[in-house]
């Protein structure tokens, strides 16, 4: 189909590969005979103005990306019918290749590869720029595995054209999320959700799901796979579960960022989990239903009928007391507090800042390291809070304090996060409901290694305090966030957050959960 082309500024020597969208061809630059790849897109996409546009937005979008795990673009060009884009050329093998060749990785491997493509993730994320069909024919690795990836968000101009009304396929079915195949657009989330993908593949040596494109479109959105330690009885169930909850349906169940996911991982593969004989894992598999069983001989069955009815009349003694006892103070369960990395660019109450705000070095928070990326969660013991059931009149919350010696600054409390990472629902007062409460911070000048916490605080009781030493993978400056969700869902008071390092108290923030009317 692309036979013949003549480019002004390169010569065409010999063709790579090709996919749905584009044919690929080693080339070299007449100016100084440097070697390119230079992917030409086939003539039946062309034809639509607006794909055109879209994908020339796409390639310049991916231009702005510098990182070493992520393929160099560097122009996306028109000559005649030929619409075309020019990207560095690596001596690398996809993915697909090494896996259809040297069959399922160990642990490890999987574990060196994988932190590769979430920190290029993670970065492309700040710099609110999404892949958008990750795959293992889109992920190569050179020497010593050596991680780039390519094709940041080209199929997205395929997105509302008139080439998707046609039936062209926007994305691989084997690694899409379920909430894509549901017609949302590419995302953070569905982001990971492939990696994940990516993940089972290199241990199980196939992704989770295989057949036609709509039987796995179909077996993404509505089943569950098979879980990867019965699939590969040498993965421990830890690794096996921490995989197996990036390829959650729901997007509130999956790891929030590449660095997280990276984190969970390599504590599940350090050697700690438990390893299954060849029998036992024999007998997992009988167990999960892989062999065929008669339904009222299994044992678990009928222990879990039992466990329900203890449950029921649990319940039901509960119930029969609360009643009888129904003036006594209500129990608010003690919530937890979870981490987060640090987003891009610092948030403004009004609208979400632009991905040129602020300049975030290549080894940025989001980045995974051999070192502790994110803080580790050390819950202290509290009294458990009590709710009275009269009225309560609560302080207004102040001003943000900073001390002058604080490494943070610029505090902003927000109810939810964008799909940019940038906060939403700012203020300093909320209503009480089940959606987590965002602490955003500049951070400047603070030693890698340093000791800092956060604080949360209901009223006069300790929530929680949480400690982690200052990872050297953090750039000298940026912007970070935390978050509270407690399992119950917020309930009314005045709430303090306090960050501090070194044990010394360096800045405080206050909000106000409302009472509902």
């Amino acid at each position: 189909m692309t036979e013949g082309i003549q480019l002004e500024n390169y010569i065409l020597d010999e063709e790579l590969g090709r996919g749905d969208l584009t044919i690929a061809y080693r080339a070299r630059r007449k100016a100084d005979e440097a070697l390119v790849t230079i992917k030409v897109v086939a003539p039946q996409f062309t034809f639509d103005e607006f794909f055109v546009r879209r994908f020339k937005d796409a390639v310049r979008q991916a231009m702005k990306l510098e990182h070493p795990n992520i393929v160099r673009t560097y122009e996306a060009n028109q000559e005649g019918d030929a619409l075309y884009l020019v990207r560095e050329f690596i001596e690398a093998r996809p993915l697909a290749q090494v896996l259809a060749e040297e069959g399922p990785l160990s642990p490890q491997r999987m574990l060196t590869i994988a932190r590769q493509i979430a920190t290029a993730l993670d970065y492309a994320h700040q710099k609110s720029v999404t892949h958008g069909d990750l795959s293992a024919n889109r992920v190569y690795l050179g020497l010593n595995d050596q991680v780039t990836v390519a094709d940041f968000g080209q199929t997205q101009a395929m997105a509302g054209t008139s080439l998707v009304k046609q039936g062209f396929a926007v994305g691989s079915p084997e690694t899409m999320a379920p909430e894509r195949v549901h017609g949302q657009g590419p995302s953070r989330q569905s982001d990971l959700y492939s990696l994940g993908v990516l993940c089972y593949q290199m241990l199980a040596n196939k992704p989770p799901f295989t057949g036609t494109p709509a039987a796995v479109l179909h077996a993404q959105a509505y089943e569950q796979p098979h879980p990867l330690h019965l699939v590969n009885p040498g993965i421990s169930v830890p690794l096996s579960e921490a995989i197996d909850r990036m390829l959650a349906k729901g997007l509130e169940l999956r790891y929030n960022t590449g660095a997280e996911f990276i984190r969970a991982l390599a504590v599940a593969s350090d050697g700690t989990a438990p390893m299954r004989s060849p029998v036992v894992a024999a007998a997992q598999i009988r167990e999960a239903g892989l062999a065929r069983t008669s339904f009222w001989k299994r044992p678990w069955l009928w222990g879990i009928i039992a466990v329900s009815m203890v449950i029921f009349f649990l319940i039901f003694g509960f119930w029969l007391v609360s009643n009888w006892n129904s003036d006594q103070p209500v129990v608010i369960t003690n919530p937890t507090v979870q981490i987060a990395v640090p987003p891009t660019t610092p948030p403004t109450a009004t609208s979400a800042a632009t991905t040129e705000a602020v300049e975030i070095s290549q080894d940025t928070p989001a980045v995974a390291t051999e070192s502790p990326q994110t803080p580790t969660a050390i819950p202290t013991p509290s009294p458990t809070p009590f709710l009275t059931p009269t009225p309560i009149s609560f302080p207004t919350p102040g001003s943000p304090t900073i001390a002058a010696n604080s490494p943070f600054d610029n505090l902003q409390l927000a109810r939810e996060l964008t799909a940019d990472n940038q906060p939403g629902q700012v203020g300093i007062s909320f209503t009480p409901g089940p959606l987590p409460v965002y602490l955003f911070f500049d951070y400047n000048g603070i030693e890698p290694g340093t000791l800092w916490s956060h604080r949360w605080t209901w009223g006069d009781t300790e929530l929680g305090a949480f400690e982690d030493s200052w990872p050297e993978s953090y750039s000298r400056a940026g912007t970070a966030w935390v978050y509270y969700s407690p399992p119950g869902g917020y309930q009314p008071g005045p709430y303090e957050i306090t960050l501090e390092v070194d044990g010394q108290t360096v800045a405080t923030a206050t909000f106000v959960i409302q009472e509902t009317p």
